[in-house]
């Protein structure tokens, strides 16, 4: 039970000569109730109650945190807002709306104060430009609002920040002086409801004002387009009832016209989408865009000019407007023809225009290796498209293989979680459920689901694959060149390889250890953000002679072997570690013992019919590609064997990939844990024209496929033929003109 205390006494605001020198990485999470939480959190949270108007003393509320405390704000209307520690509330399973990053108080000029509280936050100067700015009192009920806003991404103007950086927010008030560096939690939502702000807030100030019906009369009220099926509900098809829905816009332009070209197309969709069509008027409108963009990848545009494509995504009418606002705003802020080329804009929600297309030449399926299966994962593709999810089960059926094998939906969701201490160091966190051999099987199992989704109901057609680590044994099955890949599966599960030599008791590490039966073996594998350069001389003293470079990966590796020994070398290196706790010794010398076996296990018949065109396959194992129509069993089980018994250079790997023409990497698996990886390296260690992405997303959107819409959206950005009648089943329209 909570601790209630008191009103908290006001307490003055003191000067501060300048912030403290760290992030303050504070998690502000609104809940309805304090019932849902761990027992552990309830038992240690401290009540504050506030009125509406009331201004908390926020420095005395971060000192009291940073000591340790988790405080519950309290308002009249019993919502509480958490204000605790950020790794508290991951340990509680918590996902805040925001994140505090900095405070900065005292007798100084706004402006002073925010440069203060930039210097706290870390934030470099870009993102500080690209921050939405709000200058308001700094009372509880607004700021929840906020917070509720910023979760949704509809604050006014907001794009998409730094890769891989939470958005942020600067809060600044008079009186008393404060400035406040918020960033987005991980409580994130794509769509606005009625109690969203909307996105017609001026940028630089916001009214005290907070009536509910004040902050939606920007919106169009009531006319939902996904609400409308058409006069029957559809229950299959990528946008069906209740889903977001995707609205494309093709343009001819040349570079001259471009961005009034594109200005022009966000104006008359924003005009049509504001009047209250019809249910046939919509389903015309959108059976157009449709048609004129399938017919754009076909046809070649008039003489001067090129196609180029704008997709708005969102649940109804005033999503699609606030969406259009958004790309508008940035459209706007273009200046100079020559920042035309480097211009992709994608907005939170996934809304997005590219103003120079890579095209399908560019296009590379990526496939990634084990450790991404997470519970229930793709299960809403079988609603949004269900003869492939028949023909998938069918497939395995007739190898009497499980769904739920490939599948799986009783999957803990927190064994591949890993908590960092306050020391720097990775924590225990507890074993994975699966084995090798059951992740490499359910990592498989999804990117032969969504390949074939890709494939045959979007027509897509890549011109080339990569693996990340057993990815590769994926990309060939997936793309269907095995005779029978699900005829894999059990040999897999039951292979000593991967149950006994280079997992499970590890024989394959005995022998290269030289151990005898007695002698213990306690391995894990550690995720590092550290250039290898850094450890590579670390790695020839005797002290961490058990430990390998496992995986490169630009700015960031994976450590392999003895973990008392790992664990050592990582506090020497003042780093943290993530722990997988997943015990593979594929990449190190082990696996290398055991080459000869994974080259007999993976020379498989190859299908007889290859479904065409096949895409160039781009090997770990191989300095040369695997090209369609020179494929052997014998080659694809060496190149195989090869990548897992040899460290893994995913740096060298893309940049051999680029070298033959791939720009533009669609990770085809669960979750976007590869794409993310090679879109870090992108314009450090890669060229700065790398575009990645994912098609699923574990924590956002697997729902309702919105990460796979979202990638699709980028890619009909990019100019890469895709069918549409996946998308809109439930529109009558004739058949594909894609081919």
């Amino acid at each position: 039970m909570s601790k209630a205390i008191g009103p908290m006494p006001h307490i003055e605001v003191k000067p501060a000569e300048s912030a403290a020198e760290k992030p303050l990485r504070l998690a502000l999470c609104l809940v309805e109730e304090e019932q849902s939480l761990a027992p552990k959190l309830r038992a240690a949270l401290r009540t504050i109650a506030f009125d509406s108007n009331q201004v908390p003393d926020w420095p005395w509320l971060v000192a009291e945190v940073k000591a340790g405390a988790s405080l519950s704000l309290v308002l009249p209307s019993k919502q509480r807002l958490l204000l605790l520690s950020a790794v508290d509330a991951a340990q509680a399973r918590l996902h805040p709306q925001a994140l505090l990053q900095a405070l900065s108080h005292g007798a100084h000029k706004p402006q002073q104060l925010l440069k203060q509280a930039w210097q706290q936050a870390k934030r470099p100067e870009i993102e500080e430009r690209d921050t939405l700015f709000l200058e308001q009192s700094l009372e509880l009920e607004p700021l929840c609002l906020q917070l509720e806003a910023f979760a949704k991404r509809r604050l006014a103007q907001k794009m998409a920040g730094l890769p891989f950086q939470g958005k942020s927010l600067a809060l600044a008030s008079n009186s008393p002086a404060m400035a406040l560096i918020l960033s987005q939690g991980t409580a994130l939502s794509g769509y606005c409801d009625e109690t969203a702000l909307s996105g017609s807030y001026n940028k630089t100030a916001l009214s005290g004002s907070y009536d509910k019906t004040a902050l939606s009369d920007s919106c169009v009220s009531s006319f939902c387009v996904s609400g409308l099926a058409f006069g029957k509900e559809s229950s299959s098809g990528l946008c069906s009832q209740g889903a977001p829905w995707l609205l494309p816009l093709t343009l001819i332009a040349n570079p001259k016209t471009l961005l009034s070209e594109a200005q022009t197309a966000l104006q008359q969709a924003q005009s049509r989408l504001s009047q209250s069509m019809s249910a046939d008027a919509l389903a015309r409108w959108l059976t157009d865009e449709l048609k004129t963009l399938e017919q754009s990848f076909s046809d070649t545009a008039p003489e001067g000019g090129e196609y180029y494509s704008l997709v708005l995504i969102g649940r109804d009418a005033t999503e699609l407007i606030a969406e259009s606002e958004l790309l508008m705003g940035q459209l706007q802020k273009i200046t100079s023809l020559a920042e035309l080329p480097e211009l992709e804009l994608i907005t939170p929600n996934g809304s997005v225009f590219c103003a120079k297309p890579l095209g399908p030449a560019r296009l590379c399926f990526v496939y990634p290796g084990v450790g991404t299966a997470y519970h229930g994962m793709l299960g809403a593709l079988k609603q949004a498209f269900p003869k492939s999810y028949a023909d998938f089960e069918a497939a395995a059926t007739a190898e009497n293989v499980a769904l739920s094998t490939l599948l799986p939906t009783a999957l803990n969701d927190v064994s591949n979680e890993t908590t960092l201490s306050d020391k720097g160091e990775a924590a225990p966190s507890p074993a994975p459920t699966m084995t090798l051999a059951e992740q490499a099987v359910a990592g498989v199992g999804a990117s032969v689901l969504l390949t074939q989704i890709l494939r045959r109901e979007f027509k897509l057609r890549p011109a080339f694959a990569i693996g990340y680590s057993m990815g590769e044994a994926a990309m060939f099955a997936a793309n269907g060149v095995w005779d029978k890949p699900f005829a894999l599966v059990k040999p897999t599960l039951e292979s000593r390889i991967f149950s006994e030599q280079i997992s499970g008791a590890l024989t394959a590490v005995r022998q290269e250890w030289q151990l005898d039966t007695r002698d213990a073996i306690c391995w894990n594998s550690f995720l590092l953000r550290i250039d290898t350069g850094s450890i590579t001389p670390l790695l020839q003293n005797p002290a961490y002679s058990r430990v390998y470079l496992a995986i490169r990966q630009g700015p960031s590796c994976v450590l392999a072997g003895d973990e008392a020994q790992c664990r050592a070398l990582i506090k020497a290196l003042g780093k943290r570690g993530v722990a997988a706790n997943r015990v593979t010794a594929m990449h190190t010398p082990a696996a290398l013992r055991v080459k000869p076996e994974l080259t007999a296990f993976y020379n498989r018949p190859l299908s007889g019919e290859l479904e065409q065109p096949q895409p160039i396959y781009i090997s770990a194992g191989s300095e040369q590609p695997l090209k369609p129509a020179r494929l052997e069993r014998k080659q694809i089980a060496e190149t195989i064997a090869t990548c897992f018994s040899q460290p893994l250079d995913v740096e060298s790997l893309l940049q051999r990939a680029r070298k033959h023409g791939a720009q533009l990497f669609l990770e085809v698996g669960a979750d976007s844990q590869t794409s993310s990886i090679i879109q870090a390296m992108a314009g450090k260690q890669l060229s700065s024209d790398i575009k990645a992405f994912g098609c699923d997303r574990k924590h956002s959107g697997a729902a309702d496929n919105k990460a796979l819409l979202k990638a699709l959206a980028r890619l009909i950005s990019h100019r890469v033929p895709l069918a549409t009648a996946a998308l809109y089943p439930q529109l009558a329209r004739p058949d594909n003109l894609v081919t």
